[in-house]
This record gives structure tokens, sequence and C-alpha cells, in this order.
């Protein structure tokens, strides 16, 4: 959209990202260039501009996922056989995963990791408008131990001198967030996710070194020791926080580490993703049962009880890449999230919007709507602060002020 070229929303009620509802009339959004020029019931908020009638819908900012890897393919499973696809396919499947992204709602995600820095090169694509997608920020390369999670996407590291320098490495590249593995992961042979890769000094290393280049760090953690030595060692986010013990997710419950996540301010991105929705119950037909939740479900939502009563604070992410976990299905990963967390839709969406956007220091930018703040809207029929799962069925999306599809 040109720099004087103008839109209105109109007829639409709108929910702020913030408020604890909606407008409770329709309202205007007006739209000049890549952003919110003005919002409110006022009917000559349309004037002069090319007004799109949403009546009986409603607004709300953009979604954010906070941890995806656009580099991975869903469909395909282990890391070997990601990287058998030839380059020029990768990134048209990358393309089409962004722009699939961005038709369900998804105006920013977070990439937490690649090796090839194909995901950056996506980025800047974007940026520059030379194709679809939410706008990305990037990790690039993961600190990982030698021969630990993800090693294959080339940040092995060993003592501070060599964590210090494949930080350098992504900052030469521009990465937007530093991403450390604090733990062993699924996806990779011979680590093990309970076990932690690094201590709190080194966590510390990390840290250190993302801030001398004004960056956060985020941290993959399953197991309770790792994420114990994430917080203190000072990340920002906690990638899963998992509380994994011998007997699975939660089976490791330790409320002195909640505690230190409280402490430490640290926001807690759990990952729940659409598959989370299958494990709720032991058997599907029981579904509505509260007496035949699955050991998982009621291990996962011991947890997050506990996160909850702490105060901390939660931002919304799928992990989407890994298999079976598809980019553009955040909605139905929301709804999920909903259920085993105990949140009300409006809570939710929060984590999707105003804190993922102040979780990821663009708070000032996006993830409300506001004017002055980047016209990233999502359009819906009826109400989500009373149905989640009308996310799935998007009517209208802006994105920097663009209508998508248009």
């Amino acid at each position: 959209m040109s720099a004087g070229k103008t839109i209105a929303l109109t007829g639409v009620y709108v929910w702020d990202g913030e408020s604890g509802e909606r407008s409770r009339e329709p309202w205007t959004l007006r739209i000049r260039g890549k952003k919110i020029e003005a919002m409110g019931p006022e009917a000559d908020l349309a004037a002069g501009a090319r007004a799109i009638p949403l009546s009986g819908s409603t607004a709300i900012p953009g979604l954010i996922d906070a941890h995806v890897h656009l580099c991975l393919d869903p469909a395909i499973g282990p890391p070997e056989e990601q990287d058998a696809v030839p380059e020029p396919e990768r990134m048209r499947a990358m393309e089409a995963r962004a722009e699939a992204m961005l038709k369900s709602g998804i105006t920013t995600a977070r990439d937490l990791g690649g090796g090839k820095g194909f995901e950056l090169e996506l980025r800047d694509r974007i940026a520059r408008g030379e194709c679809a997608g939410p706008r990305l920020l990037c990790a690039g390369q993961p600190v990982t131990t030698p021969g630990g999670h993800c090693h294959f996407w080339g940040g092995e590291a060993q003592g501070p001198e060599e964590i210090r320098a494949v930080i350098r490495r992504q900052i030469e590249r521009q990465a937007d967030w530093i991403k450390v593995m604090a733990t062993g992961g699924v996806m990779t042979r011979g680590t093990k996710p309970l076990a932690p890769q690094f201590d709190v000094s080194e966590i510390a290393c990390v840290v250190e070194e993302a801030a001398r280049h004004g960056r956060s760090v985020a941290a993959h953690c399953h197991g309770t020791a790792g994420i114990a030595n994430a917080v203190e060692g000072g990340v920002r986010t906690v990638e899963h926080c998992s509380f994994a013990g011998r007997a699975g997710f939660g089976s490791d419950f330790d409320a002195r580490v909640v505690e230190s996540i409280a402490r430490n301010g640290a926001w807690v991105s759990p990952t729940v993703n659409r598959g989370w929705g299958r494990r709720v119950f032991r058997k599907p037909e029981n579904e509505g049962d509260p007496a035949s939740h699955s050991e998982f479900f009621e291990r996962m939502q011991r947890v997050f009880e506990a996160l909850r009563a702490a105060e901390v604070q939660f931002i919304a992410s799928t992990d989407a890449g890994i298999p079976g976990v598809e980019h553009h299905r955040l909605a139905e990963g929301l709804v999920a999230f909903s259920r085993y967390a105990d949140l009300s839709p409006l809570d939710v969406l929060r984590t999707a919007t105003s804190q993922s956007a102040q979780a990821l220091g663009i708070g000032n930018e996006v993830g409300r709507l506001r004017p002055g703040f980047q016209a990233d809207i999502l359009v819906v029929e009826g109400d989500p602060l009373a149905d989640l799962s009308l996310l799935q069925r998007p009517r209208t999306v802006v994105a920097a002020g663009e209508l998508v599809g248009s």
C-alpha cells in the first residue's frame, strides 16, 4: 500500500489486545499506509477511504506465534531427511508455509532455529515485499554442545570462547534473537531431553554476550534441571518448560523452579500445538468426562496451574515445523492451550497478541490495535472472546496495512 492510500474497516467490533472486552458498538479502523491512523465509533472515520464493510465481525491484533521453525517441513521426520530436499525446493516450501501462516492471521512469528540461514533470507524477502508472510524475528543457529540437540545446525560450542564465537556469527548474520539449547531434545539422536547441556555459568555467558549485541535469549528446556539453569542464567524466554522426567512431560515438577521463573521475570513459551488437543482424554470416546483425562493432560495442567499461581507470563507458541505440527495451525493450538492452562479466551488471546509482542521486544509496534501501531489485524465472524474456535476461520487479514490476498 502506498503511503497515501487509505482503507477503512467499518462496522466491526474491536478488541485492542489488552482490554477486558471488545468495543460495545461497531467501530471503524482507519488505516493509512502501514499503520492504524484512527479508530472509534465515529462514522466520518471512513471519509475519503476505501471502505470495507465487516458487520457482525470482530477485529483483533494479528496473531503472534513465538516459536516456529520455517526451515522444517512437518511432513518430514528426521533432520537428515529434511537436508536431503534440494535447496530451491526447500525455499519454495518455506515461502508457501509463510504465506499460509499469514492467511491464517499470523502476522508475526519468531523463528527459533535453522542451520543454513534460509529463514533469515526469507525474513528479509518478506520485509522487502518480495513474498508474502508474517514479520519474522529469527535466531539463526542455536548454541548447543558438541553433539548436542540440533548440533547439525552448526552451533556447537564448548566453553566461553566458543559460545561467544557462535553468538557473534549469528549477529553477523543479523539474527534478531539468540537461542540456546539448555537441555537435550527429542529430535536429536544421542541427546536426552531430561539432561542439562549447559550449567548456569555457561547460560549466563550466552546471555551476557547476547546482551552486548542488544539481543535477548530464548532457551530450549525440557528437563527440570535445565529449566533451572536457564532461568538462573538470565534467559528472557523459556521454551517448552516441560518439567520432563522419566515418566514424560510434567513428571518432574518442582515448585522451587516455578518460583525461580517468577522471581527472575522469565516468560514461558509452552509450545502447545493442535496435537495436544488429542491428548486431553485417555480415549477419544470419553471426550467431556473429566475422570477420563489422560495422565499427560493432568501432569501438564498441574504445571500450568503452578505457573499461573506464581503469575508467570505466557506467550503463545507451537514449535511449528516439528513432525505433524503445521505452521498455520496456531489457532487450534490456542484452543488446546486454553484447556490445559485453564485460561479464558481473553487471556489466551493476550498471550498471542500484546503479551507476545511485549516479550519479543516489539510491544510498542504490534500486538495491540491503537493509532500509530502497525496495522496487523485479524477479523473473524462473531466474538472470539467468547469462542476461540472462530480464529480458525479468518474473514479478513491485514498485514502492515495490506489486505492479505487482495
